[in-house]
């Protein structure tokens, strides 16, 4: 017997979503960033810690959820700056759920959102060091963007951009 997986619903975070958010968010970065950021930073990072935060600013997400667990979100934001008119702050998806479409629909659906309000150019940044980001992004379309750097614990990091523009078809 063949049964179909439930689909990917994408939509608004609430309060209850803040742990899930949480969880995902330190597993990506203890795995992902393991190598780029100072290991006693990713190491210090406490789901608790970072649930309390969340349920503070659950109202800024936008999750995917299948048969009711929360698999990944978007922190999507209507202002940019220079180089954009919005931005994908953040999109993360359980690490052992890459692969599956889902990062995909998240960031179709930020753009769709972008797009509906009337922005034109999307910008999404990342670590420098983080080469499966910016495959993604890379597959998703759009063109580099300018460099910069953002402090995690005591040191800076590099980062780089993708912009999207919004008007066309892509992404």
């Amino acid at each position: 017997m063949n049964e179909t997986p439930d689909p990917i619903i994408i939509r608004a975070a609430t309060r209850g979503d803040a742990r899930a958010i949480a969880e995902i968010l330190v597993e990506d970065w203890q795995i992902a960033y393991r190598g780029i950021i100072d290991d006693a930073y990713l190491d210090a990072m406490s789901v608790e810690e970072r649930c309390r935060r969340e349920a503070q600013r659950y109202r800024q997400y936008v999750v995917a959820e299948r048969g009711g667990e929360v698999l990944g979100f978007t922190w999507n934001e209507l202002a940019g700056g220079e180089a954009a008119d919005c931005e994908i702050v953040a999109l993360y998806v359980r690490y052992a759920m890459r692969g599956r479409g889902i990062g995909k629909a998240l960031f179709r659906h930020a753009a769709e959102t972008f797009r509906a309000a009337g922005r034109k150019r999307m910008i999404v940044w990342y670590l420098k060091g983080n080469a499966a980001a910016g495959r993604f992004y890379e597959k998703m379309g759009g063109t580099p963007g300018p460099a910069g750097t953002h402090p995690w614990g005591s040191r800076e990091y590099e980062m780089l951009s993708r912009l999207y523009l919004l008007d066309g078809d892509t992404p």
